[in-house]
């Protein structure tokens, strides 16, 4: 069977605030609906797409890892003396920011939105909010590379691997309790933010959605 098709991180412009989603009922789903990691990927869902990209989204920094030893030259450091500690010093500053920065997104929903529209906007949310955090928790790791090769010491990636990776996992692995934490911090305004039920919608096929164009060409 061929794999679902990439989660992309990115989402077109929710529409106007006036759109309402055509007026479409939205399923109320929670968490008990989660058909489970393994069995989401399997599905045509944003949320089976979101889980295969993140899974292969984590498999590079270990690679890295890996290969590191073939990338750092060890020897005398090109910053010695009192300029020695000067490589330490972004890996956890970078871990620091991604620890405070990270968790604080996304931001609320306002309160009183439509269903539809409360849905495609939270999982729009919950896309940037992901974005955001790769790169936050992404940056630790990489930036402990080139920093590993000027001090010529392989142990300045590791840390930086140490300090980044499982905060990687943390932030940007769609488990169901993280889902979950994103929830609450779109509803954290009292707003519903139906987000269960945006991950969990079918995703239109493309020839779907060309059948839909279609039509659409033929009405006018």
């Amino acid at each position: 069977m061929a794999p679902p098709p990439q989660f992309s991180m990115y989402s077109p412009t929710p529409p106007d605030d006036g759109d309402d989603g055509g007026g479409a009922p939205v399923p109320v789903l929670t968490a008990a609906d989660d058909p489970g990691f393994a069995a989401s990927i399997r599905t045509r869902t944003l949320l089976g797409q979101w889980r295969f990209t993140a899974v292969a989204l984590m498999v590079a920094p270990v690679l890295i890892l890996v290969v590191s030893p073939l990338i750092v030259r060890e020897g005398p450091s090109l910053l010695a003396g009192s300029l020695a500690w000067v490589p330490w010093t972004p890996p956890v500053l970078a871990a620091l920011a991604a620890a405070l920065v990270g968790p604080r997104l996304p931001r609320p929903l306002p309160p009183g939105l439509a269903p539809a529209r409360a849905a495609r906007l939270a999982t729009l949310q919950a896309r940037q909010a992901t974005l955001v955090r790769f790169a936050l928790t992404e940056g630790v790791i990489l930036c402990g590379l080139p920093l590993a090769m000027i001090a010529r010491e392989e142990l300045v990636f590791v840390l930086a691997f140490v300090l980044g990776y499982p905060q990687l996992v943390w932030q940007i692995l769609p488990t169901t309790a993280a889902v979950e934490r994103l929830r609450r911090r779109l509803e954290a305004g009292d707003a519903e933010s139906y987000l269960w039920s945006g991950l969990l919608a079918p995703v239109p096929r493309p020839s779907d959605e060309d059948a839909d164009e279609d039509a659409g060409d033929d009405a006018e």
